[in-house]
């Protein structure tokens, strides 16, 4: 009976091995074409715009050449803090997923709650209908779940970033460039913290708080030899910021990372414990620490500009002193 056990834990571990090693096929959504429907939703905090800007930033939507489709619980205030419950939010998701007609989901704005809704989640049917979304922030949550099923996804602006009164909204006008399939990557100018060299990888990241928060979970973002990392934070304090930037040290992810994309900083408090250096500075200390190109000031996350980009996508960064390029 031993050599029995012995020999199917042997199996067993094999097995084990095998899954952990195998890569993730990755499935790329579909680009949009013109008259395609986009859904519109929210799996964070409740909508807070006055009828009429709402009207105004889903005209801005439409103005792509797509058809619109709010999401049933859109505009809904049922279930404080959040507009309904975590299982209503993940089943309208999964509601637009299944539609044939929808071809793309963005969310309207972030907040918090995207987590809450994650096990309410059907990941077969996802992956058996894969589309777009678009979002950021809170949304880092999606993307990192979609991203370990090998779907694509954009992070990028959301609704609530768009302009409300200014023509042409770059914000918007870049996730519309996204979908359609006609962003090829961006060039980006010289920082002083870049270092030089180029790098071949998926992206993966978003927002630290949210990366930091899916540690541990099922959900934990993917960093193997072929990842290149990008991070953005926004209204978080120097002590936060270096403790996420000391779990992706600690965690080994940092130190896999091919490439690293430092996003926007924004608002961060350094006045109960002040530091006497920017966020870019600090971040700066670490990336020091690896033989990987740097891009700092890439022109992503809380703030303008907020352009999108495909995560989970195989892409190159290039750097050098006359500055930065990502392509796609």
């Amino acid at each position: 009976m031993k050599k029995i056990f012995f020999a199917l834990l042997a199996i067993f571990a094999l097995a084990c091995c095998t899954s952990n090693n195998e890569k993730v096929q990755v499935e790329r959504p579909a680009f949009l074409q013109p008259g395609d429907t986009v859904g519109l939703m929210v799996v964070s905090s409740p909508v807070n715009h006055r009828p009429g800007e709402t009207d105004t930033l889903i005209d801005v939507v439409r103005s792509w050449g797509v058809n619109v489709k709010c999401g049933k619980h859109l505009f809904k205030h049922d279930a404080v803090p959040f507009n309904v419950t975590d299982k209503e939010r993940a089943q309208e998701f999964m509601e637009m997923v299944q539609d044939t007609n929808i071809k793309a989901i963005v969310f309207y704005r972030g907040g918090y709650g995207a987590i809450r809704t994650l096990e309410y989640l059907d990941f077969d049917i996802i992956k058996k209908n894969p589309k777009w979304i678009v979002g950021f922030s809170d949304v880092t949550t999606y993307h990192l779940a979609l991203n370990k099923q090998g779907i694509e996804t954009i992070h990028g602006p959301m609704l609530s970033s768009y302009w409300l009164r200014k023509r042409p909204d770059s914000a918007a006008i870049s996730v519309g460039e996204a979908l359609f399939g006609r962003c090829e990557g961006y060039k980006i100018k010289p920082h002083p913290f870049n270092k030089f060299g180029e790098a071949t990888g998926k992206i993966a990241g978003g927002n630290m708080t949210l990366i930091s928060i899916a540690e541990g979970t099922p959900y934990d973002m993917e960093v193997d030899d072929n990842t290149i990392i990008f991070i953005e934070e926004v209204g978080e304090s120097m002590n936060a910021i270096d403790g996420m930037m000391q779990q992706l040290k600690k965690s080994g992810k940092l130190a896999k990372a091919k490439a690293v994309l430092v996003g926007k900083f924004t608002k961060i408090d350094d006045t109960e414990d002040p530091w006497g250096i920017t966020p870019e500075e600090l971040i700066k200390k670490y990336t020091d620490e690896l033989d990987v190109p740097v891009v700092f000031g890439f022109p992503a996350g809380h703030g303008r500009p907020n352009v999108a980009i495909f995560l989970g996508r195989e892409s190159t960064v290039k750097v050098n002193e006359n500055g930065a390029e990502i392509i796609f």
